[in-house]
């Protein structure tokens, strides 16, 4: 009997366990693949009618991550396939999906080798590939005015991004300089050059320019026109006479005024380009002008007259003008204007709307970066050539938030030292993650610096590069305390 009892007892759990097999488990769904695009990172979100278990593995040549879901069958169309296949982003270019047996697999195509963090929910996957390491050390250079340096990962080489703050409100000063601002005739000198004389906060590099120093972009030095662009509108950053900065395209007016009619001059300071009017000042390297078939005029004393088909021997005085076109009357408009006529000449920018800006400062570059909070690159618009915007390179750009911040961001490229520069299209995404709602691109490549309290953060090809000018960021002067009446 005692036997039988425990034969029962050993034979009823084996039963149990025959009983409680479940069925053949029915398959998940996978119903939607979102991508979200962070700062610092690419995130995949699946979504299922119920979340199955997984296996991870990965592959080289490509880089491949590969999520294999078990029990689950794909309900994906084929257009979010087609769409999934060219993701396209620096990291992540592609996902595929595929049946393998019972189990839907997934494969994550990327640029450098690295795995997601998994993050499960009730019936979601979010896969995050993060791509850069980061980390940040922020330094308070003056009420409203700060400095951050980034530290982190892109394209698998080591980025430093250099971004200075400056709050509408701060007391600084915020301006462009030349290099002739100080002596009337050095066109180009180093960053740090600038920094010494105007003992700057802060300074960074501004627009293009020539190898004579000539300034490729706008320029407004203390409310004059130095230079202009011979396109109508260009990307630029102004600082109005109130001290608010401006990010946008602004046009820059230039005429000649005579007997009370107007004449359109295309640009000022600039390079002569054939079948345009150019005015020049003293500031200009005149020697670098065409020396043959032209007609150069003279502004004296406030009256026009033809000079010379060359500029041997001239040196502009205060105040005088040269207006230069080419010899050919059909394209030189100037004939218009008798010969002694008393003229003057107009400068000024202009908004959307045509209404005149007034400006202390201004600095153009290009392209536009972002606008409305949206990368918006006027690569084609801007006459930037395609391998400059998508070489990875130094960059130094300006921002705007809601808020009016301003943005001062220079991306450090040390190629010896491991360090990667960036595609314009990851600067416009790295701005907008930093609160810019309006950006434009500066000079880059060897042009790009930045230095702060006097120390010099990049040299982008290991030397400072001499610049034609900068922006300024300076801490103006506190006012002397009020003198306290004398006690016994």
């Amino acid at each position: 009997m005692k036997g039988r009892r425990i034969l029962r007892t050993l034979l009823f759990p084996a039963a149990l366990v025959t009983l409680m097999l479940p069925a053949r488990a029915l398959a998940a769904q996978l119903k939607a693949a979102d991508i979200v695009h962070g700062t610092y990172y690419i995130e995949v979100r699946l979504s299922f009618d119920k979340r199955p278990s997984y296996d991870e593995s990965f592959r080289y040549d490509p880089d491949r991550y590969l999520l294999t879901l078990n029990a689950t069958k794909s309900a994906l169309s084929a257009r979010r396939l087609k769409e999934l296949g060219t993701v396209g982003d620096n990291l992540l270019t592609r996902i595929s999906v595929y049946k393998g047996g019972e189990n839907l697999q997934l494969g994550f195509y990327l640029n450098q080798a690295v795995r997601p963090l998994i993050s499960p929910a009730e019936n979601t996957l979010s896969l995050r590939f993060y791509t850069a390491l980061r980390a940040e050390l922020l330094m308070q250079l003056a009420d409203g005015v700060s400095l951050t340096e980034k530290s982190s990962v892109y394209q698998g080489a080591n980025v430093t991004l250099y971004i200075v703050r400056v709050d509408p409100q701060a007391a600084v000063a915020l301006f462009s300089a030349s290099a002739d601002r100080y002596d009337g005739k050095t066109r180009l000198r180093t960053p740090a050059s600038f920094a010494r004389r105007e003992g700057a906060l802060a300074v960074i590099n501004g627009g293009f320019f020539g190898k004579h120093g000539e300034h490729l972009t706008t320029l407004v030095e203390d409310g004059i026109m130095r230079a202009s662009g011979v396109y109508p509108t260009r990307p630029m950053l102004v600082v109005t006479t109130a001290g608010q900065a401006l990010i946008g395209r602004f046009g820059v007016v230039t005429a000649l005024r005579f007997n009370g009619k107007s004449l359109p001059v295309n640009a000022k300071n600039y390079p002569f380009e054939s079948g345009k009017v150019i005015v020049y000042d003293r500031a200009y390297p005149l020697e670098s002008l065409p020396q043959q078939a032209m007609f150069y005029y003279l502004v004296r004393q406030g009256k026009l007259s033809y000079f010379s088909t060359n500029t041997k021997g001239l040196t502009l005085g205060a105040g005088e003008l040269l207006l230069a076109t080419d010899i050919m009357p059909e394209v030189n408009p100037l004939k218009q204007v008798p010969d002694g006529a008393a003229v003057e000449l107009e400068t000024r920018i202009t908004d959307a709307s045509g209404q005149t800006v007034q400006a202390a400062s201004a600095i153009g570059g290009a392209p536009m970066l972002v606008e409305n909070g949206a990368v918006e690159i006027s690569v084609a618009e801007d006459k930037v050539r395609s391998d400059v915007a998508k070489s990875e390179r130094s960059r130094t750009a300006v921002g705007v938030t809601p808020s009016g911040q301003l943005i001062l961001a220079v991306v450090k490229e040390e190629e010896d030292a491991g360090f990667s520069g960036m595609t314009l299209k990851a600067l416009a995404n790295l701005l907008i993650a930093e609160g810019a709602v309006t950006a434009v691109n500066l000079d880059g490549g060897g042009s790009s610096a930045i230095v702060v309290a006097g120390q010099v953060l990049n040299t982008a090809e290991g030397a400072q590069r001499p610049v034609a000018n900068v922006l300024v960021v300076k801490e103006k002067p506190r006012p002397k305390p009020a003198p306290q009446p004398a006690t016994r």
